[in-house]
């Protein structure tokens, strides 16, 4: 008896990863994103202890402006200071391996004197992902919803935003809804 079955060809640009690390922090790792604000993330290769925990240095640069960005990961848990988007110095949960998709977790926190609540669902999970032509397996989203309270008064003002990590290679779309998106163009992971 003979079978036939008939054979899927994967994308000719897809990136196949082997690490199973969601942000690589080897020193000279470089992501560079484009969007209304393209800007170069790279790996230091220097750490600091923050809050009793070691995390990876990043410099970020959008046109002539450079700032620090820190990542931590322990045990699967992905946590950093400065990498989301408008959060100044909070220190955030953005990712946890072991979940299952529809997994969330919260966290409270103050951003420019404002209490912000951030409620984080694992939305996709081992999904592939096209970005700006490059085709990537092993990709994880993440939502980020977020509320303003002040005053103890909510404000009404949410937010959502979607991150997209690969497996290997790191973030790879920042999706900001009607904000524009800030999709990966290169990288370079060490």
């Amino acid at each position: 008896m003979v079978s036939c079955e008939k054979e899927e060809s994967l994308p000719a640009n897809l990136v196949i990863t082997t690490t199973p690390d969601y942000l690589p922090t080897t020193a000279g790792t470089t992501w560079t994103y484009g969007g209304r604000a393209p800007y170069t993330c790279t790996v230091t290769g220097n750490t600091k202890v923050i809050n009793g925990k070691t995390y990876h240095e990043m410099q970020n640069k959008i046109g002539t402006t450079t700032y620090p960005s820190y990542v931590q990961k322990d045990k699967g848990v992905y946590t950093a200071i400065g990498l989301v988007t408008g959060m100044g110095d909070l220190e955030i949960t953005v990712f946890k391996e072991d979940l299952l998709v529809g997994s969330t977790w919260e966290q409270m926190g103050i951003v420019n004197g404002i209490d912000v609540n951030l409620k984080f669902t694992l939305a996709e999970k081992d999904v592939i992902q096209t970005i700006a032509g490059k085709t990537y397996d092993k990709v994880v989203k993440i939502r980020l919803a977020g509320t303003y309270t002040y005053s103890g008064i909510e404000t009404g003002i949410t937010f959502t935003t979607d991150y997209y990590f690969a497996q290997g290679v790191g973030l790879i779309l920042t999706d900001l809804g009607n904000n524009g998106k800030a999709p990966l163009q290169n990288y370079q992971v060490n």
